[in-house]
C-alpha cells in the first residue's frame, strides 16, 4: 500500500472544483420525497418524525448515483432496506454497550471489505455503517426502536420510488453515469474471498478500520457526549486505504463542517426560523448537497453539516447547541483517523533517522 503523496492528487481533490461534474438534476428529483415527509411530519405535529423519515430520504436518494448490476435502483432500495435494519439494532444495543464497540467494528470492517467490489455495494455498507452509529445515540426500548426504523425505511422506500418512476418512468431520464471509481469490469466474489489474508492491501484496510471505529466508539461511549456519534462517524467517512488520502479527505472533511457549522449558525442566531423555515433550510442546503456531491468533497461536507444542522433542530435541539457539538466532534473523529496511520510516522520517523545518520556518515568520510 503506497504511502508517498501525490502533489497533484491532493491539489485536486482539496483545492480544484470540478464543476462539470455538478448534477443538478439528482438534486430536483431527490427533493420531493425529503419535501413530502417534512410537510407531513410538521402537519400532524411530529416535526422529529419528519426529520427521521427525510434522513433515510435523503440518503437513499444518494444511492442513484451508484450501480448494483447495472441498476442504480438496487443500491438505493439495499440502502433503505440495510439502514432501517441499522437503525433497530443500534437502538436496542445502544452506545453504552461494550457489545455495540464490537458490532461497530464488524460493520465497519464488513464496509471495508467491499471496496474491492465495483459497483456500489459498498457505498451501501457504508450507509448502514453510519445509520448504525448514529442510531446508537438514541437507546430504547425494541418497540421504540421498530418505530424509528420503519420511519428510516418509509423514508426510504418512497425515495426509492420517486426516482425509480423519474428514471423508468414516462420520462425516461436514465439514470446518471457512475463514478470513476464504479467503471470497469465487476470484481468477483472470488476476488473478495481471497481477501481473508493480511497479506492483501483490503485485508489491512478491513483490519484498521475495524480498529480505528472501534476506538472512536469506545470514546464516544465511556464519555457518553450528547450527538457523540459524530466522533466514530466521522472517523469512518475519513480513513481511506492511504495515508494521505485519510490526511487529504480528513482536512476537507474538517474544513467543510466548520465552514458548514459557521453558516448554520450564523443564519439561525439572526432569523431564528420557524418549523416550516427550518424545512425550507433542509431542502435548500439538501439540493446543494446533492448537486455538488462530486465537486469538491470539501463544499459537499459544507453543505451537509447545514444540511444536518438544520434538519436536527426541526426536533427541538438549539442550532447553536448542534453547530458547536458537529464542529467539536468533527475535529475529535478526524483525529483518531489520522492515529490509524500511526505505523506511517513511525516508519517516516525511521526513515528520517536512517537518512540523517548516512547523510552524518558520509560527511565524516569526506
Amino acid at each position: 500500500m503506497s504511502t508517498t503523496p501525490d502533489p497533484r492528487n491532493l491539489l485536486r481533490e482539496t483545492l480544484i472544483f470540478d464543476w462539470p461534474k455538478w448534477n443538478p438534476g439528482i438534486a430536483w428529483r431527490g427533493l420531493p420525497a425529503l419535501a413530502i415527509s417534512l410537510a407531513a411530519g410538521i402537519a400532524f405535529g411530529h416535526p422529529a418524525a419528519g426529520l427521521v423519515a427525510a434522513a433515510g430520504a435523503f440518503t437513499t436518494g444518494l444511492g442513484s448515483l451508484h450501480r448494483i448490476r447495472g441498476s442504480c435502483v438496487l443500491p438505493m432500495l439495499l440502502a433503505a432496506v440495510g439502514m432501517a435494519v441499522s437503525t433497530f439494532v443500534g437502538m436496542t444495543v445502544g452506545h453504552e454497550s461494550f457489545f455495540f464497540v464490537l458490532i461497530a467494528g464488524v460493520w465497519a470492517a464488513a464496509y471495508a471489505l467491499l471496496t474491492v467490489l465495483r459497483g456500489g455495494t459498498s457505498w451501501v455498507g457504508l450507509q448502514w455503517t453510519v445509520f448504525l452509529l448514529v442510531a446508537s445515540a438514541f437507546h430504547t426500548t425494541p418497540r421504540g426502536a421498530l418505530v424509528r426504523c420503519s420511519l428510516v425505511l418509509a423514508g426510504g422506500l418512497f425515495q426509492a420510488l420517486i426516482i425509480a418512476a423519474i428514471v423508468h418512468g414516462p420520462w425516461g431520464l436514465g439514470c446518471d453515469e457512475p463514478p470513476e471509481s464504479e467503471t470497469g469490469p465487476p470484481a468477483s466474489f472470488g476476488s473478495l474471498r481471497q481477501c481473508a489474508t493480511l497479506r492483501t492491501p483490503v485485508c489491512l484496510y478491513s483490519l484498521r478500520m475495524a480498529v480505528v471505529v472501534m476506538v472512536s466508539t469506545e470514546v464516544f461511549r465511556h464519555l457518553n457526549f450528547l450527538s457523540g456519534y459524530w466522533i466514530p462517524m466521522t472517523t469512518l467517512l475519513v480513513v481511506r486505504p492511504d495515508f494521505f488520502q485519510t490526511l487529504t479527505r480528513g482536512t476537507m472533511r474538517v474544513a467543510g463542517t466548520l465552514i458548514g457549522a459557521g453558516v448554520a449558525g450564523l443564519i439561525a442566531a439572526h432569523l431564528h426560523p420557524s418549523p416550516a423555515i427550518l424545512a425550507v433550510f433542509v431542502l435548500f442546503f439538501a439540493w446543494w448537497s446533492y448537486s455538488v456531491l462530486n465537486v469538491n468533497y470539501a463544499l459537499y461536507t459544507l453543505n451537509l453539516t447545514a444540511y444536518i444542522v438544520f434538519l436536527l433542530s426541526l426536533s427541538g435541539l438549539p442550532p447553536s447547541a448542534v453547530v458547536h457539538r458537529r464542529a467539536a466532534y468533527t475535529l475529535l473523529g478526524g483525529a483518531i483517523a489520522l492515529l490509524a496511520y500511526i505505523d506511517v510516522f513511525v516508519r517516516t520517523r525511521r526513515w528520517i533517522r536512517a537518512e540523517g545518520l548516512t547523510l552524518l556518515r558520509g560527511k565524516r568520510a569526506a
